[in-house]
């Protein structure tokens, strides 16, 4: 059986799952074959690279103006209809034209399909034209599917929602190899407190929606009301000027760092000398990683995954970029004892190894493609 895996693009943090997934698939004689775009510009995600147990394929995205903004991967369809395969699970994004096509060719020529997906919509305007037309698509495919990967509850509340039956969603989580992560940082295990000032930290892709300016005043909030605190800002992307303009702006250059994009040893510093992780806005697998190096996590529902990860281990905040909101977190995260502190950073650890391990993810996906070679 040949199982074809369709992606907007192949980032790094993908490539143990894949792995993993691939040996797993093996083991019953069925192999896993990765389409996946190739962006230019935009933001600074590092790709899969060097070789790999499973055949994969990029294709050039051109973006193309119909009536709607659409996107093209260059010479995708014909790959798949060369390829044959046998089952189709793909992370559906109803801008692209070539997933579409290739969802419609599935649907013609009966070929199962599993859709994988966190079920956020990031358009701002809900209620114009094209976000209907786009939701209308989103929900032909999701209903056509032989089963939906959810990222999390949320997301399979929304599918239920949409009459599609709970026996035809399965929960994956979205996660990362945080087994990888906790076995290197076995020496440090559970976070201790004995600084005197409290290191917030926030890692990821910087996109406008992660409305880390707020994060920044509510910092500023935190220190004009006397409590020891810094900020490390870790990541790229075009909003980075207006940020750094935004600190010198309000006298934060003592207090609030910019450590451009890190890797490997570098950013390793970071997870490890940190007290906290702050995300205001969307966002998801830096969660994950910040937990399973045992940090406490305040954060928004991010792109619909966070929800069922926050639970004795930091705050949840139900509003993006909510400046009050977020000092009050940070505030009474502050206020709590060192051994508190230390409870939360033990339950993140927990929480991460039991409801999203890689282990788990790809469980979850060898379930999937086991039924989809059964539904064929």
């Amino acid at each position: 059986m040949k199982v074809v895996y369709l992606y907007s693009n192949l980032p790094s943090y993908r490539g143990d799952f894949f792995c993993e997934l691939s040996k797993s698939l093996e083991l019953d004689n069925n192999s896993l074959i990765v389409l996946h775009g190739i962006y230019e510009g935009g933001k600074v995600v590092k790709q899969v690279e060097g070789d790999v147990n499973y055949e994969k394929y990029s294709f050039p995205v051109n973006k193309r103006k119909f009536v709607l903004p659409m996107e093209i991967m260059e010479g995708c369809f014909n790959r798949f209809k060369e390829i044959n395969p046998d089952a189709l699970v793909i992370s559906y994004q109803s801008a692209n034209v070539s997933m579409l096509r290739i969802v419609l060719y599935c649907l013609i020529k009966g070929i199962p399909y599993a859709t994988w997906r966190c079920g956020y919509n990031g358009y701002d305007n809900h209620s114009s034209f094209f976000s209907k037309i786009r939701e209308k698509m989103i929900k032909f495919v999701e209903k056509h599917a032989k089963y939906n990967i959810a990222y999390g509850s949320y997301y399979k509340g929304i599918l239920e929602k949409k009459g599609i039956s709970p026996s035809n969603i399965i929960i994956a989580q979205n996660t990362i190899n945080i087994e990888k992560i906790i076995e290197e940082n076995r020496d440090y295990g559970v976070k201790v407190f004995d600084e005197n000032i409290i290191r917030i930290l926030f890692v990821g892709a910087i996109v406008k929606k992660k409305y880390i300016e707020t994060s920044i005043l509510a910092v500023k909030k935190l220190i004009e009301t006397g409590y020891k605190v810094s900020f490390d800002i870790v990541g790229g992307g075009e909003p980075l000027d207006d940020l750094k303009k935004l600190v010198e702006k309000e006298n934060l250059g003592d207090y609030v760092q910019f450590a451009g994009p890190q890797y490997g040893e570098n950013l390793k510093y970071y997870w490890r000398n940190s007290h906290v992780f702050l995300a205001a806005g969307i966002g998801g697998l830096a969660i994950n990683e910040a937990m399973a190096y045992g940090l406490p996590i305040i954060s928004t529902n991010a792109d619909g995954t966070i929800c069922d990860l926050i639970d004795g281990n930091g705050f949840f905040m139900d509003k993006f970029g909510d400046v009050e909101l977020q000092y009050e977190c940070l505030e009474r995260f502050i206020k709590t004892t060192k051994e508190e502190k230390m409870q939360m950073s033990q339950c993140s650890l927990e929480i991460i190894k039991t409801k999203a391990s890689q282990k788990n993810m790809v469980e979850k996906h060898k379930f999937v493609c086991d039924c989809l070679r059964n539904k064929n």
